[in-house]
Parts: structure tokens; sequence; C-alpha cells
């Protein structure tokens, strides 16, 4: 089995092609970390100030102007294919054994154990083919869902679609949306979201220059409720490392981008430096304005735990003032953070108590496919997504991925993790609800959910196994169903072919539909005959 505790990356001169993305700067390059700031933090009960945060500091960034999508070309054509870096891990394998799972009662006509077809999960309203690639691996699929597009990004590029599955703009090339200098080399990873409070669309990219050691997150923020239009442009510096596998979220004044801090270590390699979380002043974004900043490095978890790792901010689909984090803690737990207060006042605060899992997380196991003993890449443990609504005392739901085990077999598989918080706007958050949820001989991998205003939630991910060819389906948990239950999934589209290449995800996306606030968009990505490497699908659906 391929051995999950290695380093997750590919350094650029290990491309298939010799080189690496592009990467993303700007005339303005804001030091962060030059400037400190002493934070007087205001905690509600059971919160404290972020244990050993000597990394603060605030500052001023500057846009990097405007940019109209429909004079973005489109990206070159590579003949080879270029692998985007894996996500860098401090994470050591999980030696212990893997948890019994919620077993995925098979979909009518799939099996004996079949549910009738009312039981199942989310109706699919509509669907439609997504961007696809041949010239680089993995895709990154996100998606964001304004009043009348749908704004779909990967490593490949970005598109707007209207809501009938059409294209409005060509596929734009991500360092040109971005504003990304061709002297970063390294670039990747795409994050999307739409604001309906603002009715703006926001994007986040990250980019390495390593002749300068600089890295950025290259943000891009829609002037309109239409994402076919035209974006102000910033560029946020992290002067010595590669800000890898970032985080975007939002609550009612501040825009959150997060990520994990790589420093170069030689020889290739790079050394984990610390979790940092940057909250940005909204409206000044909004305005397209110079916009102020708090940074917080070098994140902790409570209790002198230890450095934080992934840090996921949450997307608030209702208001709150303060952005809510979230990170797995060790195998067995979820630590929360607040930022509260408006930039360049903002204060981060962690919580001292830590909601425990009724089952903890194991290294996943690569998933099986037909035809072929190439195993699909399933990632690792780390928290892939996270959203916020104030119901229960206020609600996060967020998932992962999780070796797995199902009763009467010794086997491990891989499953998805999907766990909700409650009582996170108090001081006492607490497990409301963990599934972890699989098939025996089955893998079910890169979760990515939302919940509708009736706080049902809605999750995609992919599923694979030696008899079934990789691709993309859904479940939800009804609010008034029992807890700890996820329907039978679905597919949104199943797989015809085996994937050849070596990386897969890292991610998938979902968005609320602002306009009704009960139809969950989900996207991801599935392997179809062609000459494609990888293809994505997209799907509206929406709980009864």
């Amino acid at each position: 089995m391929p051995n999950k505790q290695r380093m997750r990356y590919a350094f650029p001169s290990q491309n298939l092609a010799g080189a690496g993305m592009q990467k993303i700067h700007g005339p303005f390059r804001a030091a962060l970390g030059v400037v400190s700031c002493a934070l007087v933090l205001t905690l509600a009960a059971g919160m404290a100030r972020a244990q050993g945060v000597s990394d603060v500091s605030t500052a001023t960034v500057e846009p990097l102007g405007m940019v109209d999508v429909r004079s973005i070309p489109e990206p070159e054509a590579r003949e080879t294919i270029r692998i985007i870096r894996r996500p860098l891990s401090k994470l050591s394998g999980q030696k212990r054994p893997a948890p019994l799972a919620t077993a995925d009662v098979p979909f009518a006509g799939q099996g004996e154990a079949a549910e009738p077809i009312s039981e199942a999960a989310a109706n699919l309203l509509f669907n439609f083919e997504g961007i696809e690639a041949s010239n680089l691996e993995p895709p990154d699929p996100h998606i964001a869902v304004g009043p009348s597009e749908v704004l779909l990004a990967t490593n490949a590029g970005l598109r707007v679609y209207n809501k009938s599955g059409s294209p409005i703009t060509g596929l734009l090339s991500p360092s040109s949306f971005f504003g990304v200098p061709s002297q970063f080399e390294i670039q990747s990873d795409p994050k999307v979201l739409y604001d309906a409070a603002s009715g703006r669309f926001f994007a986040v990219w990250i980019a390495f220059d390593q002749q300068a050691n600089l890295g950025a997150w290259f943000v891009a923020v829609s002037t309109s409720s239409s994402a076919s239009g035209t974006f102000f442009r910033y560029q946020i510096n992290e002067t010595g490392n590669l800000p890898d596998y970032p985080g975007l979220g939002i609550c009612s004044d501040k825009l959150v981008i997060t990520a994990n801090d790589f420093r170069p270590a030689g020889f290739g390699g790079f050394s984990f430096t610390g979790a940092v979380a940057v909250a940005l002043n909204k409206s000044q974004l909004t305005a397209g304005s110079s916009v102020s900043l708090n940074r917080f490095g070098n994140i902790q978890l409570s209790g002198g735990a230890g450095q934080a790792f992934t840090i996921q901010p949450a997307q608030s689909l209702t208001s709150t003032s303060s952005c809510n984090m979230v990170s797995l803690r060790g195998t067995n737990g979820i630590q929360l953070y607040k930022i509260n207060g408006l930039p360049p006042s903002a204060t981060l605060s962690t919580s001292t108590t830590v909601p425990s899992l009724t089952t903890a997380v194991t290294t996943p196991v690569d998933a099986t496919q037909p035809g072929t003993t190439r195993r699909v890449d399933t990632g690792d443990t780390r928290l892939l997504d996270a959203t916020y609504r104030g119901v229960n005392g206020g609600s996060i739901w967020t998932s992962s991925n999780t070796g797995c085990r199902f009763s009467g077999s010794s086997t491990t598989y891989t499953c998805i993790n999907v766990v909700e918080l409650s009582n996170v706007d108090g001081g006492s958050p607490s497990r409301r609800q963990q599934i972890v949820f699989g098939a025996s001989g089955l893998y079910y991998y890169f979760p990515a959910l939302r919940t509708d205003s009736a706080n049902n939630m809605t999750v995609v991910f992919s599923r694979s196994g030696s008899s079934e060819f990789p691709g993309v389906r859904y479940t939800s948990h009804l609010d008034a169903a029992a807890l700890n239950t996820l329907e039978s999934s679905v597919p949104l589209i199943g797989g015809s072919a085996a994937y050849t290449g070596t990386r897969w995800g890292d991610y998938f996306g979902a968005a609320l539909d602002p306009t009704d606030n009960r139809s969950i968009w989900i996207y991801g990505e599935y392997k179809r005959t062609g000459s494609s490497l990888w293809h994505t699908r997209v799907g509206q659906t929406q709980v009864p």
C-alpha cells in the first residue's frame, strides 16, 4: 500500500513538464509580520487568547487594479502533464485500527438491501459538465453560486456559467485572472465563494516565488453580483513561506484566508512553520480600496497541545460578526477559533472547550478502481471544508477523509467523516453529531458540504472500488432525521474509465444558492472515457 506518512509534495523540479505553475505578485508587497501589535482580547466564557501566537501583525494592502474577465485569455495548451505539488503535510500516519463506519445502504437496484428511491438523498434538479483538462493534475474543483451565475474554479482555469449550464466566458487563465507575475513558479489551490450579504464573489489562489523566497495569496473580489464582469485584485504576501492549502471563509464584516506555512529547507524540501490566518476588512475589499488586515501566525492548539494544522475558516450562511475557524486536534477532537472585531483591530481567540469525536480519524487508504492496480490518491485526515449557520446555538459542519472498517471485516477502506458542532456562539462548543460514512468494498473520499435554510446538510464526494470507476455521489442529513445519520447516497455521475493519473482531489466544492436558500450546488471530479485526464460535473440538489 502507498505510504501515507510520506511528505505529500511534488516540487516543481519533479513536474513532468519541468515547470511549476505561474505565481502571483504585484507592485505592492505587504511585509506581513513587520509591524507588530499588542492585542487586547475581550473573550467569551470558554475562549482564551490563542496560546503562543507571538507572530501577530497588521498591514494595509493596496489593490493591484481591476480586471475584466471578458478580456482574459484561455490558458496555453500544454503537451505534457504537469503535476501540481501535493499538499505539504506534517501529519504522521495513525496506526490504530480503523473505526467502524455507518454503512451506505445501496440505492435502488444496486443490492439486496436497497432502499426505496423516496428515502434517498436530496433531489437532483439539474446537472451539467464542468471543466476538464489533460495537461495537469489534480483539478481542485471548487464552486460559487450567485443570483444568476455559477463560478467554477480548478487548477486548469476558471469559467462562468449561467444556471442553465451554458458557458458565459471561456476558460480563464488563473494567472491572468488573479494577476500573477511569471516569476511565481508554484501556484495552485483555487477557492471561491459567493457572499449573499455583500452580493459579491470572492476568490483566492496561492503562489510562491522560489528565487525571491516569497509566498502570497492572490485575492479577487467581484465589483457586482456578477462573476462575468470585473474584479478587484489584491496580493497578500507571506514572506519566506509557501502558504500551502489555503482556506477561504467569510462573516458579516471580514474575509478570512488561511494556509499552512512551509519554509524552504534545502534539497527541495520544506519545513512546517505554523498555521496562519489573515482577516481582511470586507467593506474595503468590496470597495476596491486600500484594505486593512490582521495576520495571526503560528496558531496554537489550546492547552499547550502544540501547533495547529490546516485551519478551515467557515463560510457563514447567516449573519455573524465572528469569523469561525476549525482544525483537527490530534485524531479525536475539533479545535474552534474565532476572529472578532474589524481589521486592523481584529482579535483571535481559541476555545478552551474542545469537542471530542466519538470516532477518531485514521489514515485513509488509497482507493481501488477496476481494470488496474493503480489506486486513487485519497489524501489524508486534514479538515477539508467548513460552513456556519446560526442554529443550535451556532452550528458548524466540517468534513474530512478517514480510514474505516465494517462489521465482520478487518479490511480498512476510506470513508467520509462529517461532524456538526453546536453552541459555537457561546463558550462551550460541543459535538452535536458525527457520521463516518461508507460501504464495505468501496472507498469514499474528498467530501464538501453546505446547509440550506431549513438546516438540511448535503455532502458531495468521490466513490470508487474494484468494480466501480471513480465517480461523484452525494447524500444528505435531513434536519428532522435522527442525529448521526445520512440518507443513502446517489450518483451525480458515475465514472466509466480508470483514472491513469497520480493525483485526485485535493478537495471538492459545495455552495448554497442565494436565490432560494434551499438548493445546494455540488461540484466534483470523475473519470470517463475520452482523451482528458480528468472531468468534472456540476449538480443542483434540493431536499424535498
